[in-house]
């Protein structure tokens, strides 16, 4: 098994010019400070910065602060960076990476690989997909606020996941390891590949019975040369046909342009009526000798304005106004006209093209039955058919293969050894937390809710021993990476002197082997945990000034690189 390892911390607030850095033993490390000098903010960052969301202390999350986490995994150093919502990871020598802006479809599916953390959960949307970073980290951190009260709970956003509870429980306990989740996504693809194959063959069966009635019915007398012949006469046909239809198309653009000036005149005379002789006079100075045609922009002489300068008179503008509305009418017939001879012309070319088709058809079809034959046709589509079926058969012996490795995987024996295992660890370390009123029978499967179970002051000593059980059924039975345990403010409940004694002596003595644990807690109480202690003293301050240069200096490369790529 794989096992992360975190080494350094480093929070910024640009906001505030504050700043801290905080390195962990490989092994242990204790963060201890009274209640609001930052413990909880600071061991929250660690996996936030890995994309998984937590609740963070308001005066805490107004700081802004930016974190860059370095970590190993399987002997390679690594760094990520959080600023916001972008995410970056570079090597253990600051050497960007790669950029990440989206957490479930960018960095989640990153750090899945790098994590060999390969389930498949069910959303909403009835879709199964690799889920979020909060998913995987999820039973290594107890959080200060819900994690007393609530197991499996320490994340937000965990309702994306259908019964993620579950689906969780299963993947991490090594119920449901990497290997089953990819070969049920192998068997989907079979199984979807199957069903492709089936419609496609009963599509081609369907056509081959086709075939075989016309092609036994059908007689094929047809002579290619005069079809050929009858397609060059069409085609020259079609030709001018199109040239005409040019033509037509560049008269009606003439007449419309006409139709354009006189509309524009008559206007003007209509006005000029109204407004009597002052008007007809400005109208006649401050007309040009040129007129552009509104429709394309063409220049025309404008012969109007000597006729127009004519009518000084209200009798005669009307006399002109009627010329011009005879002029109009004559134009619009022309356009009607010139229209309907187009109409017709694109008519006949698209009949012609439809032929065009037909008869091309016709004589690939035709030479298809030369060269083929009826009976090769026939035995195309046959063989089609047969390849089908063998690719069917094919792929259902490998489904049932897969079928037979997923029940394997699911073996009653193996989940019986895990759900035995896990009783074994809960019932020893309640007995060791003086947890007197849970028996085996209430916990007979690892589904079992301790919340519901316990109450009081022995809840949270009830959920301590379920944490560290599945600390340990993790590192025996889990195929996923194994992170490091982020325990906070164990010391909840209301707890007498001996409890609190028992809770810190057991979190002292009974760490997993091999493992990484970051504590937080408020006092020790007596207990050595002979480990790194990172003292906090300042209150509501987790960050400070003397380290703001420091880690700007370290920070504002990387930052840049996250900024500026694309």
């Amino acid at each position: 098994m794989m096992h992360l390892s975190i080494s350094e911390i480093l929070l910024i607030s640009q906001k505030e010019k504050k700043a801290r850095s905080v390195t962990f033993d490989p092994k242990r490390t204790v963060i201890q400070g009274k209640n609001h000098t930052g413990k909880s903010c600071l061991i929250k960052s660690i996996y936030r910065t890995f994309g998984a969301e937590v609740t963070l202390h308001p005066k805490f999350k107004a700081a802004n602060a930016t974190t860059l986490v370095k970590f190993s995994i399987a002997g390679l150093q690594y760094q990520i960076l959080r600023d916001d919502n972008q995410y970056a990871i570079f090597d253990g020598n600051g050497q960007f990476i790669r950029k990440f802006t989206s957490v479930s479809k960018q960095l989640g599916p990153y750090l899945s690989n790098l994590f060999n953390f390969r389930p498949l959960f069910q959303n909403k949307k009835n879709e199964y997909v690799t889920p979020t970073p909060a998913i995987l980290f999820l039973p290594y951190y107890v959080d200060q606020d819900k994690s007393w009260m609530k197991s499996w709970s320490a994340f937000k956003s965990l309702e994306q996941f259908k019964d993620y509870r579950n689906q969780s429980i299963r993947y991490h306990s090594g119920l449901r390891a990497n290997e089953y989740y990819q070969t049920r996504k192998e068997l989907a693809q079979y199984l979807q590949a199957i069903e492709e194959l089936d419609k496609e063959q009963k599509v081609t069966n369907k056509i081959l019975s086709q075939v075989k009635d016309k092609l036994g019915q059908a007689e094929f007398n047809m002579d290619v040369e005069d079809f050929k012949e009858e397609i060059k006469e069409l085609l020259v046909e079609s030709d001018k046909l199109k040239q005409k239809e040019e033509t037509l198309k560049h008269t009606l653009l003439e007449f419309y342009n006409i139709k354009a000036i006189i509309e524009s005149q008559l206007e003007i005379i209509k006005r000029a009526i109204l407004e009597n002789h002052k008007d007809l006079s400005f109208a006649s100075e401050e007309l040009e000798a040129m007129v552009d045609c509104p429709v394309c922009g063409a220049h025309y002489e404008n012969s109007f304005t000597e006729r127009f300068a004519i009518a000084n008179d209200e009798q005669r503008s009307k006399d002109l106004m009627i010329e011009l509305s005879k002029e109009l009418e004559v134009i619009n017939g022309k356009i009607a006209e010139e229209n309907n001879k187009l109409l017709k012309t694109t008519a006949e070319v698209e009949r012609i093209e439809a032929i065009l088709s037909q008869k091309k058809g016709a004589i690939v079809f035709k030479d298809i039955i030369e060269h083929s034959g009826k009976k090769q046709v026939k035995e195309l589509f046959q063989e089609r058919v047969d390849m089908l079926i063998a690719q069917i058969k094919d792929n259902a012996i490998k489904k049932d293969d897969l079928q037979k490795t997923l029940k394997a995987l699911e073996d009653r024996k193996r989940t019986a050894n895990i759900t035995e295992k896990f009783q074994d660890y809960l019932t020893l370390y309640l007995k060791k937390l003086d947890v007197q009123t849970l028996s085996r029978d209430d916990y007979k499967t690892l589904q079992t809710k301790i919340e519901e179970r316990e109450t009081g002051s022995a809840l949270p000593r009830a959920l301590i021993a379920y944490y560290y059980s599945f600390f340990n059924l993790m590192r025996d039975f889990s195929t996923t990476t194994f992170c490091p345990l982020l325990i906070d403010a164990p010391n909840q409940g209301d707890q007498d002197i001996k409890h609190i004694d028992d809770i810190m002596k057991f979190i002292n003595e009974n760490q997993p082997k091999d493992t990484q644990m970051i504590l937080g807690i408020s006092e020790d109480f007596g207990v050595n945990f002979n480990c790194k202690v990172e003292l906090l003293t300042e209150p509501y301050s987790l960050l400070n000034e003397q380290q703001y240069d420091a880690v700007l200096s370290e920070m504002q490369p990387k930052l840049e690189k996250l900024w500026f790529s694309v």
